[in-house]
Parts: structure tokens; C-alpha cells; sequence
């Protein structure tokens, strides 16, 4: 009965309310996320699913505790996490060393390349970062990509950080592409082959980046959850985690 009660008082004020176990229904561990990130953290039928939550579905269910789940934006989820409103965040998020200096973030669980994405009937192709200049690029605000833009292709005359055309979400970003709003819009790989095959939407990789990217769950600074967490992806290793991304990405 208890445990009904707290589920009815959770769905009532609008939480997602998620019990793992009922040995210590006290064990509450407040998430932020931003559920426009597929395969990673998305909405589907009025439930968020994805890789990520998996993962720490998985997390709770074995360490016997209940979580909070509050949506926000991407720029308020990383806020939330690093004012401390939230124990932890996750959505793929990036693992950046400015953002190490306000938050501490598990060990990586997955490593992505970044795809510039493009509408299949337009058919972009990038072969020159040169080629850049001529189109509009976007993605949701406070991403890893505004290092990039400035650190690698401002200092080279690619793109500049005033021509970027910012939203709050992912989802804000991949409905201004379709309208044809945006020519290119960051994202990761997984993020893209998600686009494709689960949302069915008719874009393409215009340009492949260079390079990889570390994803991780981002901590409170100091959380001595994060330490726990990452004994629980030792315990999951390399197959089982590998086996929970082929479980939302088809290849």
C-alpha cells in the first residue's frame, strides 16, 4: 500500500515516478533530463525510454532505489545537475572538460562520431569545411558542439559561433530542418541511425567529423553516487552494455 501511495502522489503532482525496489523507499535519487535525444533519452507513447534509461533502470533495480525524473531543456538539465536541484542528468551528454568543472561525470558508456545532418531530398554533401559558409547550421544550446564551432572551425574561417542558429531542444532543432528553417543540424551518430530507423525521418549524414566523443552521466560535484554508479558499469562490462545499444540501434 505504500508503495502505491508514493506512485499516486508522484503521478499526481506530475513526476515520473520509478520504484526499483520497495527494501528503502527513502533512497530518492533526482534526475534531470531533456528527452529529445534518441536513441539515448526520448518520449514515446507518454513513457522515456532509451539507452539511458535502461541503463539506469538497471542501476536502481540493483541497488534497490526509487528515482525522480524532471524534464527540461538541455541547457536547464545540465543547470540542474550542476546547481545541485538534481543528483543527476542524462540525455547523451557529452563528457567536456568545462563541463568537469562543474559537475563530475561517470566513466564514458558509449563513444559516438558527430554527423552533420541534412533533409535526403536536398542531398548536402560536404567535401570542403569551406562548403560550410553557404548553409545554416543549428543545434540545441549549451551542446558540445559550440566548443567545436569555436575552437576548430572559427579559428580556421569555417563557421563562426554568430552565424549558428540555436533552439532549446532537439526536438525544436530537427522541426526547424524539416520546415527547411536550417540547412545542417549536429548531431551524434547514434543520434542520426535513431532518426532514421526508429523516428523514420528523411535525413542523411551530410558530413562525418573527425574524431569521437565520450558520453557519460554527468553528477552533483562531489557525488559519491558517481563512484557507485560507475562499480555498476564494471559490473554491467563492455558486452552487456554493448548488448543494451544494439537493443535501440538496428545496424
Amino acid at each position: 500500500m505504500k508503495t502505491i501511495r508514493l506512485a499516486l502522489f508522484f503521478l499526481a503532482t506530475a513526476f515520473i515516478l520509478i520504484s526499483c525496489s520497495e527494501k528503502d523507499p527513502s533512497k530518492l535519487i533526482q534526475v534531470a533530463v531533456s528527452p529529445t535525444v534518441p536513441p539515448m533519452l526520448f518520449e514515446k507513447d507518454g513513457k522515456y525510454i532509451g539507452i539511458d534509461q535502461e541503463i539506469f533502470e538497471g542501476y536502481c533495480k540493483s541497488r534497490g532505489c526509487i528515482f525522480n525524473m524532471v524534464a527540461y531543456d538541455w541547457l536547464g538539465m545540465l543547470g540542474a545537475v550542476s546547481s545541485g536541484q538534481a543528483d543527476v542528468a542524462f540525455s547523451g551528454i557529452s563528457i567536456t572538460n568545462k563541463r568537469k568543472e562543474v559537475m563530475d561525470f561517470s566513466d564514458p558508456y558509449l563513444t559516438s562520431t558527430w554527423e552533420l545532418v541534412g533533409l535526403k531530398n536536398r542531398n548536402i554533401k560536404i567535401t570542403d569545411l569551406s562548403q560550410l559558409k553557404k548553409y545554416t547550421i543549428a543545434y540545441p544550446t549549451g551542446t558540445v558542439f559550440d566548443d567545436y564551432v569555436k575552437t576548430i572551425l572559427q579559428p580556421k574561417g569555417y563557421y563562426s559561433l554568430d552565424q549558428v542558429k540555436l533552439y532549446p531542444s532537439y526536438a525544436e532543432t530537427m522541426l526547424a530542418l524539416q520546415n527547411g528553417t536550417i540547412d545542417l543540424v549536429f548531431a551524434d551518430a547514434a543520434m542520426l541511425t535513431s532518426y532514421q530507423q526508429t523516428m523514420h525521418l528523411p535525413v542523411t549524414s551530410a558530413y562525418e567529423v573527425v574524431g569521437f566523443d565520450n558520453l557519460g552521466f554527468a553528477f552533483r560535484k562531489g557525488s559519491k553516487l558517481r563512484d557507485d554508479f560507475n562499480l555498476y558499469l564494471m559490473e554491467l562490462g563492455p558486452e552487456k552494455l554493448k548488448a543494451i545499444y544494439s537493443r535501440w540501434i538496428k545496424k
